[in-house]
């Protein structure tokens, strides 16, 4: 018999929800158990348990109607042996070969096995940072790690054509001067409290509203200038943007997403469960890709499908929805998004768990063969047609029950948790149709609802501390998305690193808060040597920075005190000359006229 490959995660999965988001919780679309995500003290206390039964928070999808799977109602008689109970729980239709509409043939009965583990269920590598990232634990360069020296640099590029432009039909003055390296970074600064603090609702005018926002965001940057960059912010040529944007329509931040993709690539190993689902990243302003998902949060913005680790939560592999200009050659959209999303992971027998809007019976099979070499769960839409008609809910068929049927190294199944609701999955990890002892229900479905649900609280995590600000640029909001999945990614290396020195990490907040002010840092340095800096904002941001520690050279010299003026002794009353000199042998009070140099072979001799 083949087992399934266990469900077993490491410490940074336990350390992804804090305990003060709970009022952030996305509207449960399932009737699935699901659990609240466990506080961070927990995380860190069960550093080295495994990973038990939680079922992650699951956002609700456009085609989420039947991935909702609800416990199931026994209405079995009390002592009844635990074999009579899983009999009766599995239907096996009366014959042995059930065809589709497509006439896909599936079989009821398992083939035989060598009694090991299927080649396709063993990984071979471990999940964390990758070498180069393994002993950062400052959360700065954390952050660096994602939005880079180079992002950074063309961001300031395009920032300065643009404040050029805007400079033209404007006073000389201050606001509108070009911008440098340190200053984007305090601007990302500002942008990250603001994130941290839940303020990024907050006008500028609050912001910067030293009796309202207290005075960390003042010392970092004036508000017109905050205002006025954000304006600028650029992140590509616009002049090269008409002949490109009919190809590409996210031309106006491609650059900068490829590059942080890669990065996001780069820098972290999953483990064996990933997650494939979409992120709706909310925007109401003009976009020719957007997305009206009347189930998402937000219900407008754009279509982000997204792959990431089932345990830590790490965001690995992204790619924009952009309509028709996506092209797919000729796959289903659904197959294309997995094959590209996964294509890090080609080769390394990983499982994907993903919904039905990706699932078909077509692409588990193609995903097995090389160059994929993956495996597949998730749930299937009733109308697809391979799926055989006696697998279909029928009046006759008792609450709680299930159907398997197998097709060499896949699994379909079709569980019934009420009377008017049937739930169908399909799994490529060539495993046997069991059924749960405790809950009644398939392994599939229990493996299912561990890793479904990635994305959704990676997206929970996103949104819990976003800074996003109102804008009707959707570039900026692309741009607002970056930022808060470098938050989360960053701050999945740090916990990682940190845990492995045996150390106890920063929550989440906390993390944050010490990023915004290593990033405003330099900048605060270089507004200190202003001259017209107003003395209030330079007491704010003398006493944010860190004070400098004097050491004395002996520790019990006690400092001389501050030498007083006092009338010079030889002159007279008229002149009234003062003076802080005084003789060395009579340590009399002397002026410039009366003190005498000589040299130190003289002054010997006279002492």
């Amino acid at each position: 018999m083949t087992s399934r490959r266990t469900l077993s995660d490491d410490a940074i999965s336990r350390f992804i929800a804090e305990e003060d988001e709970s009022e952030h919780e996305r509207e449960q679309g399932s009737d699935s158990e699901i659990e609240d995500n466990l506080s961070e003290d927990d995380i860190q206390s069960d550093f080295e348990d495994e990973f038990i039964d939680d079922e992650v928070p699951q956002q609700l999808n456009d085609t989420q109607n039947e991935d909702d799977i609800s416990p199931p109602v026994s209405s079995e008689p009390t002592g009844t042996s635990e074999s009579s109970r899983r009999d009766h729980r599995i239907i096996v239709p009366d014959r042995r070969v059930l065809r589709g509409k497509n006439q896909h043939c599936w079989s009821t009965i398992k083939g035989q096995s060598r009694g090991r583990t299927s080649a396709i269920n063993i990984i071979r590598t471990s999940r964390g940072p990758t070498r180069m990232c393994r002993n950062i634990c400052d959360p700065i360069l954390c952050f660096n790690l994602f939005v880079t020296d180079e992002i950074v640099d063309e961001v300031v590029r395009w920032t300065n054509v643009e404040i050029s432009v805007k400079r033209r039909d404007n006073m000389i003055k201050a606001t509108f001067r070009d911008t440098s390296v340190t200053e984007v970074q305090a601007l990302f600064a500002i942008l990250t409290l603001s994130a941290a603090m839940k303020d990024n609702h907050l006008s500028t005018d609050e912001l910067f509203d030293s009796s309202f926002s207290g005075t960390r965001y003042v010392a970092v940057m004036s508000r017109d200038r905050f205002d006025f960059l954000l304006r600028c912010l650029r992140f590509d040529d616009k002049s090269i943007r008409p002949s490109l944007r009919h190809e590409d329509p996210f031309i106006h931040i491609r650059k900068i997403w490829e590059l942080f993709v890669n990065q996001c690539k780069l820098n972290y190993t999953p483990g064996e469960h990933v997650t494939i689902d979409e992120q709706l990243l909310g925007f109401r302003g003009r976009c020719p890709f957007r997305m009206y998902i009347p189930n998402k949060p937000s219900k407008y913005g754009i279509k982000i499908p997204m792959l990431c680790d089932s345990g830590t939560k790490y965001m690995l592999n992204a790619m924009p929805y952009i309509g028709r200009a996506t092209n797919t050659n000729g796959m289903p959209q659904g197959e294309f998004y997995v094959k590209e999303l996964s294509r890090p992971l080609h080769g390394t027998n990983r499982n994907i768990t993903c919904d039905n809007w990706f699932t078909s019976v077509p692409l588990a099979k193609s995903l097995l063969q090389e160059p994929y070499k993956l495996t597949l769960v998730g749930t299937l839409r009733s109308n697809k047609r391979e799926i055989p008609e006696e697998l279909k809910n029928t009046r006759s068929r008792s609450v709680g029950t299930s159907m398997f049927c197998y097709d060499g190294c896949l699994t379909l199944v079709s569980y019934k948790p009420k009377p008017s609701k049937m739930v169908y999955l399909l799994s490529s990890c060539d495993e046997d149709g069991v059924i749960n002892p405790i809950t009644g229900k398939p392994e599939i479905i229990m493996y299912y609802n561990q890793t479904k649900g990635g994305v959704d609280t990676f997206d929970q995590m996103c949104s819990s501390m976003s800074c996003s600000r109102k804008t009707n640029r959707w570039p900026m909001s692309m741009f607002y998305g970056i930022l808060n999945i470098a938050f989360v990614n960053s701050y999945v290396i740090y916990c990682h690193n940190i845990l492995a020195k045996n150390e106890k990490p920063l929550n989440r907040r906390g993390y944050m808060k010490k990023l915004s002010a290593q990033l405003s840092e330099s900048w605060m340095k270089e507004r200190l040597e202003a001259p017209t800096l107003p003395k209030h904002v330079r007491d704010n941001i003398a006493n944010i920075l860190p004070k400098p520690v004097v050491q004395n050279d002996t520790d019990n010299e006690e400092e001389p005190p501050a030498k007083k003026r006092r009338y010079c002794t030889f002159c007279t009353n008229k002149k009234k000359r003062m003076s802080k000199m005084t003789c060395v042998k009579c340590r009399k009070t002397v002026c410039g006229e009366h003190k005498n140099d000589v040299c130190f072979e003289c002054l010997s001799n006279q002492i």
